[in-house]
């Protein structure tokens, strides 16, 4: 099939911070979809130098895209809260209808810490049928239904979605006017814990439709996708939460695994980058160990001193 008719413009947002995992992302997009397609990259910057994007762009094989780099300024975004591992670009998701002419309908965002490891162009061609979007219900939503205190600060939905993955019917989002509403939302509620995503769900309300989990893959955690066969691998696979495989500091069993797209990148991880990640998760593990010595030494001098007034 053409790529003209297939591929949607994908978007997506970083800083100069996340600019590996940016490339990464980018490479393993390429690496999935047909051969001579060019893709139609779009990505929002927070400061991103000009060095740093020509090494991203470098990262890509020859030929395989076209990026269009389109520079925030934040200062909209100041007042909103995010999770300490999550930048404030994530909030220029909300302007996408803006740097869009009217005659794109629809477009992919994706975030920046994700591997696609299937061809993205069967979820490019899924209509949405009078949906504001399409995305996947996020692990949060059993949690929500069950009433876990931990989460007592999430906004209650009927359903509720992870934003890492949007299919956006961008005609409805400006009918709507989808990102004023969000960006209202979140001007009454600075402080709600997940931010844009919490936004997004409520103003979407049961008007979002269902895509199936293989498109945004939650469970890196505790599953190994090096031991599942490749076709039972998912489309895409979201790194959620502050355990992401680059991090030495958190284990992931998944490192090794992500490292194979990294590595294909201008920003492969060299020797001495191994060196300091070894460093730095033998440090995490003599720290979690001092830790949990420090607690059993405090029960066990709980306990004695009991025994002791016991006595």
């Amino acid at each position: 099939m053409s790529p003209k008719n297939t591929m949607l413009p994908i978007v997506l947002a970083s800083d100069e911070r996340y600019a590996m995992p940016l490339a990464t992302t980018l490479r393993s997009i390429i690496e999935a979809g047909p051969v001579n397609a060019p893709f139609d990259f779009h990505i929002f910057s927070d400061g991103i130098t000009e060095k740093t994007r020509n090494k991203i762009l470098d990262s890509l094989p020859a030929g395989s895209a076209s990026i269009r780099w389109i520079e925030v300024d934040m200062k909209p975004f100041r007042e909103f809260s995010t999770i300490a591992h999550i930048s404030r670009i994530t909030f220029a998701r909300f302007l996408i209808p803006d740097v869009f002419p009217e005659t794109v309908s629809k477009v992919l965002y994706l975030d920046a810490d994700i591997l696609v490891l299937d061809d993205i162009a069967p979820l490019c061609r899924m209509e949405l049928n009078g949906a504001l979007l399409g995305a996947v219900t996020d692990y949060l939503d059993a949690c929500l239904k069950r009433g876990e205190p931990l989460f007592a600060a999430v906004p209650r939905v009927s359903n509720y979605f992870n934003a890492g993955v949007l299919l956006i019917d961008l005609g409805r989002w400006r009918e709507e006017d989808i990102a004023a509403k969000a960006m209202a939302y979140l001007a009454a509620h600075p402080d709600t814990p997940y931010s844009d995503q919490d936004a997004l769900n409520v103003v979407c309300d049961g008007r979002w439709k269902k895509l199936d989990s293989r498109w945004n893959f939650h469970s890196h955690v505790e599953k190994s996708l090096a031991a599942m066969a490749p076709h039972q691998r998912p489309g895409i696979v979201h790194f959620v939460t502050k355990v992401k495989p680059w991090n030495a500091r958190i284990p992931n069993l998944n490192a090794d695994f992500y490292d194979g797209f990294r590595n294909r990148t201008r920003f492969g991880r060299r020797p001495w980058d191994r060196l300091a990640d070894g460093i730095w998760a033998g440090w995490h593990r003599f720290k979690s160990a001092l830790r949990r010595y420090s607690l059993l030494a405090a029960v066990w001098r709980r306990a004695v001193a009991s025994m002791r007034a016991m006595l």
